[in-house]
């Protein structure tokens, strides 16, 4: 039985974690021995898999905590003994430093637009990793080009997976709701968002914008919404567990990130039937899969002018916001757990 071990930063939330959890609970009922190494102990918000065997790092604080933390992912990585070791973006400081790179077969992701995501010499270590990895994946071509034809032979495009618990598509009568899940981070430009918000409201003031997500910015984004005289019709909804739940019947899904990799909120609003406006942002992953004015909207990143008059234009047109979330909800089928964990999979016999 082949061993795998996935680097995971914790099981409370995130996009990277959620995808870690789905494609191993795939290998794990598909005869693999899986584990997890969480960096940081938080509330279990996902389903895991009873097979799989869970180990912590220390929550160590002060100077030298990363080499204590080093030291026992070197000991567990050890005492598991893997084939492969999957890592989403997380760790790539402590593989260098603790040697691990020329020890094991790391497959790494990069789960985000590098030119904008990292800083100078935050750039200097990912790709050295990249370059030391065994396989290394990408979420769209984009991304793998920023990177050039240095990792051509090992690097491979696979988009994110859509799992099979979120909510079937909405077929009925839409709530006056448009919605957002992101952080609350600059990334996400919720301010652009707001901006949009206000003219939207000028012609639809019945409708309110839920924002399901928690991060830095909240403060000062429901400042934001008082100065804009828009706060009545803003909801900041904070973390939702199984979100889908919440938003599957509302109007509109809005993400307005300035980068973003592969959104998973995105992929998961589009799999339930919404129709869904985003602006096309480096680096490429909403235009992988939209079709603009096909299965969703895209938008040029940062104009709230446009981005309010695409969601008025679903909002008049009833029946064209239907028929892109029709189109959106096929994505759940081309993008499954199944489909994507092969793909996977096929980086182990390459």
């Amino acid at each position: 039985m082949k061993k795998i071990s996935f680097l995971i930063g914790s099981l409370g939330g995130g996009g990277a974690e959620r995808v870690t959890v789905a494609l191993a609970d795939y290998f794990c009922e598909s005869g693999y021995e899986v584990f997890f190494i969480v960096f940081s102990k938080a509330n279990n918000n996902y389903r895991i898999n009873p097979k799989i065997k869970i180990d912590y790092l220390p929550e160590n604080t002060g100077k030298c905590a990363i080499f204590f933390r080093i030291k026992e992912l070197k000991k567990l990585l050890k005492n598991q003994a893997p084939d492969y070791v999957i890592s989403l973006g997380l760790g790539y400081q402590y593989l260098i430093l603790g040697n691990l790179l020329n020890k094991y077969r790391f497959i790494l992701s990069e789960r985000n637009a590098p030119q904008y995501y990292y800083n100078w010499y935050q750039k200097i270590y990912v790709k050295y990793s990249y370059e030391k990895a065994y396989r290394v994946v990408f979420q769209t071509e984009d991304a793998k080009q920023y990177y050039g034809k240095s990792l051509e032979k090992k690097s491979k495009v696979i988009a994110n997976p859509i799992t099979s618990s979120i909510p079937d598509p909405y077929d009925g009568e839409r709530e006056k709701r448009i919605v957002a899940v992101n952080r609350l981070s600059q990334q996400k430009n919720i301010f652009m968002l707001l901006r949009a918000m206000k003219r939207v409201l000028d012609v639809f003031p019945e409708y309110v914008l839920e924002i399901y997500g928690k991060g830095e910015q909240q403060e000062e984004l429901e400042k934001y919404a008082k100065e804009l005289n828009i706060s009545d019709n803003v909801k900041f909804m904070g973390q939702k567990a199984n979100v889908q739940t919440y938003i599957v019947n509302a109007s509109v899904f809005v993400s307005s990130s300035d980068f973003e990799g592969m959104s998973n909120s995105m992929l998961e609003a589009m799999a339930i039937g919404l129709p869904v406006v985003c602006t096309d942002c480096p680096i490429g992953g909403a235009r992988m899969v939209i079709k603009n004015n096909i299965n969703g909207i895209l938008t040029p990143v940062g104009d709230d002018r446009i981005f309010a008059d695409e969601i008025i234009g679903l909002l008049k047109n009833p029946e064209k916001a239907k028929r892109l979330g029709k189109q959106a909800s096929e994505l759940r089928e081309q993008l499954n757990v199944k489909k994507i964990a092969k793909e996977w999979e096929k980086l182990f016999e390459d």
